[in-house]
């Protein structure tokens, strides 16, 4: 999911209400959060502004953050090794083991890697599954392996290559093969995502969503748009609302906010293209990407806010369905409950537009006409 760029940052300053003060005010303003609890999440969210110190040969390396011991480089390695995406590795060890050389699990399944004595005997070359310095490199001759076995139901779709590969380390290569996909087990498509999400959000050095994560693979609809937020539920509509405790240009909405029922109060669900898009700028300090219609008249204007993660760069032309981000909690204000406020712009609008600028239209009966309301 390359990183936000900062465009909003000087534009914002021009309008009459401050821009951080209006998106924070979507839903319900939240309570803030105990200091630990706020620093978790913005630990758990991704967001890289313009301003970003990133090198581009690192991303080109497939360099990642956030692994421990100094052991990114092994990570680097084994990607390598297996064919994945390192921040997807980084992800896959620190789900089975934290990180932790010495674990071991009810099952038997020991070290880093968490490797079942039998398949060490396969791939470990006679190392120590307790020493990362084996187990690390040794996942990825294992995961070249498995990437290997599933390569023929993928064809030439990378994306759904990684996807299948991680299946196949959860539930075994057989069951992809008697599915031809992702088997329908619960455990096992929630390892997929929760694995390529964590690498987005925790060990990519761009925010940017790694191979097998960047299309969305659900239901779009029979509409021609989709709905941005998959699965979710209207929670607040557009116009005049009387919110107890908010100023009186407040209580004026500007878009429809969105909700994942039982999200939580971190990242939700992901975010899509509800049409073909392009991106066209970001508004960081509220988790903002800005997106003009890209096809025919009347080429709308949109809004995707509150993203704890973006999928996207300044430029990236997107399909129907493709990932924009993460519904998040992300506002300027302090923790407001997660959602994705969702606005719409006049095709007249600028490609890089605000709340309150005079080009804010209701996206409901739109939505509605091009049959992607949410339920």
């Amino acid at each position: 999911m390359a990183g936000g760029k900062a465009i909003g940052c000087g534009l914002a300053a021009l309008t009459v209400v401050p821009l951080g003060a209006v998106l924070a005010i979507t839903l319900l303003v939240a309570s803030i959060a105990e200091d630990e609890e706020t620093q978790q999440l913005e630990q758990a969210s991704c967001v890289v502004s313009n301003e970003g110190t990133t090198k581009p040969d690192a991303l080109q390396s497939g360099a990642v953050q956030s692994v421990p011991n100094g052991w990114g480089p092994l990570v680097e390695a084994a990607a390598k090794t297996a064919g994945l995406p390192a921040s997807v590795v980084a992800a896959q060890l620190n789900q089975e083991s934290g990180w932790n050389e010495n674990a071991v699990s009810p099952a038997g399944a020991q070290g880093v890697a968490q490797f079942m004595p039998g398949t060490w005997a396969s791939y470990g070359q006679g190392g120590d599954p307790f020493s990362a310095s084996g187990a690390i490199p040794a996942y990825g001759r294992y995961m070249a392996a498995l990437k290997q076995e599933v390569q023929l139901i993928a064809g030439n779709d990378a994306d759904l290559l990684v996807q299948l590969t991680l299946a196949a380390y959860n539930a075994g290569p057989g069951a992809v093969q008697q599915y031809d996909g992702i088997p329908p087990f619960q455990e096992t498509q929630q390892y997929v995502g929760s694995i390529l999400d964590a690498a987005q959000t925790g060990f990519s050095m761009d925010c940017k969503a790694p191979t097998g994560g960047k299309s969305w693979d659900g239901d779009l609809g029979d509409g021609e748009w989709t709905t941005p937020l998959p699965g979710g539920k209207f929670t607040s509509g557009y116009g005049g609302r009387n919110v107890p405790g908010l100023p009186a240009w407040a209580q004026n909405h500007v878009g429809v906010d969105i909700a994942t029922p039982g999200a939580g109060p971190g990242s939700g669900e992901t975010v899509v293209a509800p049409t073909d898009l392009r991106i066209t700028g970001f508004n960081d300090k509220d988790g903002c990407v800005i997106a003009k219609e890209n096809g025919d008249d009347p080429d709308f204007g949109f809004a995707f806010c509150h993203l704890n993660a973006y999928a996207v760069k300044t430029g990236d032309k997107l399909k129907r369905g493709d990932i924009i981000g993460t519904e998040g909690n992300k506002a300027d204000l302090g923790a407001v409950i997660t959602h994705l406020h969702f606005e719409i712009y006049d095709p007249e609008a600028p490609d890089v537009v605000y709340p309150y600028e005079g080009y804010n239209i209701d996206p409901e009966p739109i939505l509605k006409e091009k049959g992607a309301w949410p339920e």
